[in-house]
């Protein structure tokens, strides 16, 4: 009697077990498609929208003497078996919208 106890625990725990997991796994599947449907607004969304969601690094954010805020960002490439290269840039808000200037080394 109490083997069969034992053994209906431990099945009814497995079981409750693979629900909480599965539970798990698909919360976290949905946060993910959320960060991608994610839209930021300003100075961020351009940057999301000229250079691709999630790939580009803000290295610096400056002030500049009008209190605007630039970021100077950096776009890794990398290439096969090599070290990778990066592409610098200045983004800003100008007049007629949002601006951004690449930097030669």
């Amino acid at each position: 009697m109490l083997n069969i106890l034992v053994f209906v625990l431990i099945a009814v725990t497995l079981v409750l077990l693979s629900i909480f997991v599965d539970g798990l796994i698909e919360l976290n599947r949905q946060e993910q498609e959320d960060k991608k449907q994610f839209v930021r607004d300003g100075l961020e969304g351009y940057m999301d929208q000229t250079f691709g969601i999630g790939r580009f690094k803000v290295f610096k954010t400056l002030l500049d003497s009008e209190g605007n805020i630039r970021y100077l960002v950096y776009l890794p490439k990398y290439e096969w078996l090599k070290a990778p290269t990066y592409h610098w840039y200045e983004v800003y808000e100008a007049h007629t919208g949002y601006r951004h200037n690449a930097y030669e080394r």
